[in-house]
Parts: structure tokens; sequence; C-alpha cells
């Protein structure tokens, strides 16, 4: 992430990471987390773009397309912020189903962090 020019966190995966911090340390700790990610958004560091709607109707359709994945809408919104960054890297823990999802960007896998570095 320190070479990276710019990350790009979706605010579906801000929502993510607090629910997993609340649940596994306490909110107090949630709540520090995400006014850090909110610092360095101020920094230029980070980009929380806003979700339109038409990036959730193209989430549902990458949803939809791969249906026997069962993916959820964050992993969906992602591979749609990708594409949109023109990007095929996504720093993610989620192996499983962003090795078998097709970036929209046109290459031909996505390139996974920290496991690809």
């Amino acid at each position: 992430m320190r070479q990276a020019a710019l990350i790009v966190v979706s605010p579906l995966v801000i929502l993510e990471i607090e629910h997993i911090t609340t649940r596994n340390v306490d909110r107090k700790a949630a709540y520090a987390v995400n006014d850090w990610l909110l610092s360095q958004e101020q920094t230029g560091r980070f980009a929380i773009p806003e979700l339109s709607a038409g990036t959730l109707r193209k989430a549902r359709k990458v949803q939809n397309h791969h249906a026997a994945l069962r993916l959820d809408l964050t992993d969906a919104v992602n591979v749609v912020l990708a594409e949109a960054y023109d990007t095929e890297i996504i720093l993610t823990l989620d192996r499983r189903d962003f090795r078998a999802v097709t970036p929209l960007t046109g290459n031909h896998a996505f390139r996974l962090l920290p496991d690809d570095l």
C-alpha cells in the first residue's frame, strides 16, 4: 500500500470493517478505525467514492453473472470500482471470489494483495 498512488476504499468495505471490528474488539475501536480511514481520505492518499445507483446496478449484474459464487454486494461493488479506477489490483483476503472473477477492465485476472506482491 505504500507504493500505491491511490487506495480506493468502498463505503461498503468501511461498513464491513466496522462490523468486524465491533464484533471482535468493540465499538470504540471501530470508530477509531473509521476516523483513521476518513483522515487518510483527507490527505488524498485514499479515495472513498460515492456509490451511485448505477454502480449498484452494475454490481448486481456482476453478482448475477457469477451467481454460482454467491458474491456479496461489497465484492461486486469492488469489481465495478476496479473498472472505474482502471485497475486490476484488489487488496483483499477474499481469495476464493477474486481468483474466480474476471476484471471488467479486460485484464485476465485480478492481482490480489498482499498475496501477489
